[in-house]
């Protein structure tokens, strides 16, 4: 072998070796690439379930909270509907009272109602088939008994109502209707209703 060729054959034998332990050196670095890469997939995973459990738990402590909050309102909008039932129920008892039992209530309202110099009374088309001839004389009797020297009088003219009426003298007007009375007791009565339907 000639000079020039073992100087050929050394630099391909360290070219050998150079590329033998360059191409180890790539395979340790490759393989500590992949265990970093592992590592921090390893915790990247870990930190996203953690969050996904974090959010999981939140998005099920949201929905429970809704949930309650719904059911509150619909507990809320039940007793509303058990109040309104209970004073329109009250209202539809009144209204249907036997006529005599229905006549004495309006006699009693009116002669409460009547101001001094009397006036005239309006009634609905059913009220007025209801009371029967007695009912003004029954009024100003009770009304001339307590001292009163006005007359209440039946207007010609009638009103929307469910019940009772309304008094008018001079420019004057009590309405004694009864949508009108259980509205203004409403505020006053409801507190009590509320503890006797509900206990609280």
């Amino acid at each position: 072998m000639t000079g020039t060729e073992k100087i050929k054959s050394r630099i391909l034998e360290d070219a050998r070796a150079k590329a033998a332990e360059i191409e180890e050196q790539a395979r340790q670095e490759a393989g500590a690439i992949m265990a970093q890469a592992d590592k921090e997939a390893s915790l990247k995973r870990a930190e996203i379930l953690k969050k996904a459990e974090a959010d999981s738990q939140e998005a099920y402590r949201r929905l429970i909270s809704s949930a309650a909050l719904e059911g509150r309102k619909d507990l809320l909008r039940a007793k509303q509907d058990m109040v309104e039932a209970a004073f329109r129920g009250a209202l539809e008892r009144i209204i249907n009272l036997p006529d005599k039992e229905y006549q004495k209530l309006m006699e009693d309202m009116a002669v409460n109602a009547a101001l001094k110099d009397g006036g005239e009374i309006l009634l609905s088309e059913r009220d007025r088939g209801r009371l029967d001839g007695s009912f003004l004389n029954n009024v100003n009797k009770r009304l001339q008994a307590s001292g009163m020297k006005g007359k209440l009088v039946l207007s010609k003219d009638a009103i929307r109502s469910m019940g009772g009426f309304i008094l008018k003298s001079g420019d004057m007007e009590v309405n004694s209707t009864l949508e009108i009375l259980f509205g203004m007791l409403r505020p006053e009565l409801e507190n009590e209703v509320v503890k006797i339907l509900f206990g609280t």
